[in-house]
């Protein structure tokens, strides 16, 4: 598969929505945030919403911090709220903690509901 499969963008009333499956994440981290940073910036967005729900494992401890420094090195633009699986998720969150104290505002849902009302707190109210 390629990047443009594994990772795509659409633009909801304000806010970007990236879906990521596969393994391009994983192996091509820099790349994926990066592109994760170009869209936020080709279509000025309040927040990002990224549905890692569809990765396939392994994804461990140094992918998560890998992925934290990253987003704190190319996602500070935004609040960015990550969707993954119960089984993707660390319960100490530590992606999420070295993003943030690398200046990114990252939150982590497990719950699409609750990211959907996350995301729905920055969207641009219909007209």
């Amino acid at each position: 598969m390629s990047a443009a499969t594994e990772l795509t963008f659409r633009y909801d009333s304000g806010c970007l929505i990236a879906t990521a499956t596969g393994r391009y994440v994983i192996e091509h981290k820099e790349a994926a945030v990066r592109s994760v940073a170009a869209a936020i910036k080709a279509q000025p967005v309040r927040a990002a919403l990224i549905d890692m729900r569809g990765l396939k494992p392994p994804y461990g401890f140094l992918d998560r911090y890998q992925l934290g420094e990253l987003a704190g090195r190319y996602l500070t633009a935004v609040p960015v709220a990550i969707l993954l699986t119960e089984a993707l998720t660390d319960p100490d969150h530590f992606g999420k903690v070295v993003a943030n104290n690398r200046g990114a505002r990252v939150e982590v849902f497990t719950h699409e509901a609750q990211a959907c009302a996350w995301l729905k707190q920055h969207q641009i109210p219909a007209a």
